[in-house]
């Protein structure tokens, strides 16, 4: 979905794929919540690797101009990673530089 929305320049998007990607994006988040409903991070009670890599991604979920449904255990569990300042350093970091341009 990132690539296709955001680094692809607007005119060249591929509409039906990108659709497609989000509503899949949408099943996975919606299977995080329910993963993150019955404990705080996504191995257990406690930060681990899982939550990092996951966490990676979803800075970019939660930072890109798209509709997303609520998930309010995904959603408290993204924040108390933004309350982390080693993730506030080395993840939430701009990335506009990736954004598709056309260029001749």
């Amino acid at each position: 979905m990132f690539w296709g929305l955001y680094r692809t320049p607007e005119p060249q998007r591929d509409w039906p794929a990108i659709r497609v990607a989000l509503a899949r994006c949408e099943e996975h988040t919606k299977m995080l919540d329910a993963t993150l409903a019955q404990r705080p991070f996504l191995a257990g009670d406690t930060l681990s690797l899982a939550d990092i890599s996951v966490g990676t991604l979803m800075f970019r979920y939660f930072t890109l101009d798209i509709e997303r449904p609520a998930r309010p255990y995904v959603e408290a569990w993204y924040r108390s990673l933004e309350d982390r300042p080693a993730y506030r350093q080395n993840v939430m970091v701009p990335y506009d530089d990736l954004f598709g341009r056309l260029t001749f």
